[in-house]
């Protein structure tokens, strides 16, 4: 049966629990790189770093929903991932070919081992135990329907898959499936019963393939409906025992793949350990702990994965160290070490694989035309009774700002409210005067989308950033406009040109005369918005001001080549790490007349609360003049 790739956005899976379950499977799984889809069968790719959700729990709830399809990433990510043998699966596959009934086996298969990963899953995670539970209310339901249709039907091989299922969640389905199935049901109880304490991969197979056996005499039509399957590839090559109980982590891969030969003497021996204290990867001979860890060199026949006795005083000295003020001066590597940048290392990183390819060119405004200044002011015109009333609203709250005094104090000047002296108990009857506060202390930097999708809405999209660079121009506050979009015509394997159109920079925001290239933002083609997000905050953390602001101008959701499905992902993911970063960021949505369900829930789902709807485009500039003002006077306060 094919188990392929579906959209997310085509399923209307939402995408806040799709980033749920990254963040669940990268977690479980301790591998960056992995990406969760929806398939037919949840399953766990090893060489495609790759988890499936099933796609039977679309159509439910959203609580139904959310359990079901975290249920699979537990199986999957906690489960597969780590105890599931690749080998065992590779063998087992090859059984059913040669099986008589191949399809009633591999279903018995996987359902045997989900019923053992879930076993795992619940022992190490007992977290997980709710979820299951769920899981298993919602299966019985729908199973226990179509139990009844498979018997009337006489097709005994889906009724027995049904009834094993039954058997391990304790299901009471009693009545006519049992006398119908009583004889091969007797026969393989047993069987189920080893499966519940079996430990590898392996002994469910074997296990399986008994079963088969004994069900090819009582049943002669092979299972059409696949309620579970088992597909290849599935699993690891070093799987886990059930009854492992260390940490599940995965060894990180050197930067290099080669491998020493092994020569004489420098084989490790059992039971003995040996620590070198040298490498010529880390030739740095300074003081400090536990410096073993490579990124680079080469591998031998030395048993690195072996535990290690620990020494009690290991830890403490671990402890005194980082709690040690001469621990940023001294330790391992003191003298390689640089001092920090400005711009937080993270910043403009973690694209991913969807980025990979992604370059970044930025375009200088050219020189307005005699046109696109005529139309600037016109537009300037227009949206003038609705600047000047906002910019004598934030000169007011600054003055006051300036002048209230800060009463309610211990020391100070007396204040005139002494009859707190009587009314309350340890009364604050003092205040003090304000020192001078200075200038609102912000930068802006507004990122527009200028894809075609925009095309009936670029118009409006400009009387707003009119709006906004009048407004900071006359409260001197530095800002950027930037229009974003990539050349679909010049992607190729190797590259994706995404292109940068500054209308307005930071050196000339301030000055009269620079709104006119405002007017040079046209709609082009498509549009990564996490790349761009990541590019202006890579310009926004360069600034010296004590509060950054972001305003993502967008239409919807981000599009662009090898983009589409993992583009809400990964602009979630850059808005994240703008907040963590300092930088608020803030999106408006532009729509044409009608909003969606879906998109104000992909755009709350990327942005969260930080985000404005506009349904008519005429409504824009009285929806982002309390914006404006909240965060202006955010930088005062």
């Amino acid at each position: 049966m094919f188990v392929g790739k579906l959209s997310l956005l085509d399923d209307k899976i939402d995408s806040y629990l799709h980033m749920q379950l990254v963040d669940l499977a990268r977690m479980f799984t301790g591998r960056k790189e992995l990406e969760v889809e929806a398939a037919f069968h949840a399953q766990y790719e090893e060489t495609e770093a790759r988890i499936s959700v099933s796609q039977f729990w679309r159509d439910y709830q959203p609580l139904d929903k959310a359990a079901g399809m975290k249920s699979d990433v537990y199986l999957r990510g906690i489960g597969s991932a780590w105890f599931t043998g690749y080998e065992a699966v590779k063998a087992y596959l090859n059984f059913c070919q040669s099986s008589q009934l191949p399809k009633l086996a591999n279903q018995l298969f996987a359902l045997c081992e989900d019923m053992r990963l879930e076993r795992i899953c619940r022992n190490r995670r007992p977290g997980t135990a709710r979820i299951f539970k769920q899981r298993h209310s919602i299966y019985a339901s729908y199973y226990q329907h179509k139990l009844l249709l498979h018997i009337r039907k006489g097709e005994l091989a889906e009724a027995v898959i049904l009834l094993v299922y039954g058997w391990f969640t304790g299901a009471e389905w009693k009545g006519e499936a049992q006398k119908e199935l009583s004889i091969p049901l007797a026969l393989i109880y047993p069987v189920l019963e080893n499966i519940e304490e079996a430990e590898h991969t392996s002994e469910i197979a074997s296990y399986c393939e008994s079963m088969v056996e004994l069900l090819s005499y009582s049943i002669q039509s092979d299972a059409q409906v696949p309620y579970f399957w088992m597909q290849p590839g599935s699993g690891v090559q070093k799987p886990l025992s059930a009854r492992y109980e260390g940490e599940l982590k995965r060894v990180k891969r050197l930067a290099n793949d080669d491998v020493l030969p092994d020569q004489d003497g420098e084989r490790q021996l059992p039971g003995q350990e040996r620590m070198p204290t040298w490498h010529r990867e880390s030739s740095d001979r300074s003081p400090g702990l536990l410096r073993f860890e490579l990124e680079r060199g080469s591998r031998t026949a030395t048993p690195g994965d072996a535990p290690r006795e620990g020494d009690a005083a290991d830890q403490v000295l671990a402890i005194a160290q980082g709690r040690s003020l001469r621990a940023q001066r001294t330790g391992a590597a003191s003298g390689e070490r640089r001092p920090s940048l400005g711009v937080p290392a993270a910043a403009g990183r973690g694209e991913g694989a969807v980025n990979t390819h992604a370059t970044a060119t930025w375009l200088v405004p050219a020189r307005p035309t005699a046109a696109q200044e005529a139309a600037y002011r016109r537009l300037s015109e227009r949206v003038a009774p609705l600047a000047k009333p906002l910019q004598r609203a934030i000169r007011r709250a600054l003055e006051q700002k300036r002048i209230a005094p800060h009463g309610d104090r211990l020391y100070g000047r007396l204040d005139k409210r002494l009859t707190r002296a009587v009314t309350q108990e340890s009364p604050r009857l003092f205040y003090k005067k304000r020192a001078p506060v200075p200038q609102l202390d912000a930068a802006f930097a507004l990122l527009v989308d200028c894809s075609a999708s925009m095309y009936d809405k670029m118009d409006e999209t400009k009387l707003g950033l009119v709006l906004f660079h009048e407004t900071l121009r006359e409260l001197r506050i530095p800002h950027e406009v930037v229009g974003f979009w990539e050349d679909a015509d010049r992607v190729t394997e190797q590259e994706a040109p995404n292109l940068f159109q500054v209308a307005v920079d930071f050196g000339s925001s301030c000055a009269s005369g620079r709104g006119a290239a405002l007017l040079q933002l046209e709609p082009q083609q498509d549009n990564r918005d996490g790349f761009a997000i990541r590019r202006m905050c890579d310009r926004l953390l360069r600034r010296q001001e004590r509060q950054r602001v972001l305003l993502v101008f967008s239409d919807g959701e981000p599009s662009a080549s090898n983009y589409n499905d993992v583009g809400i992902l990964d602009t979630y993911e850059a808005v994240l790490q703008a907040r963590r970063l300092g930088i608020e960021v803030i999106s408006v949505f532009l729509a044409n007349g009608t909003v969606h369900e879906t998109q104000q829930i992909t755009m709350r789902n990327i942005y969260g609360r930080s985000s404005i709807v506009v349904p008519n485009i005429e409504e824009l500039p009285q929806q982002l003049v309390p914006i404006l003002r909240k965060l202006l006077l955010k930088s005062i306060f």
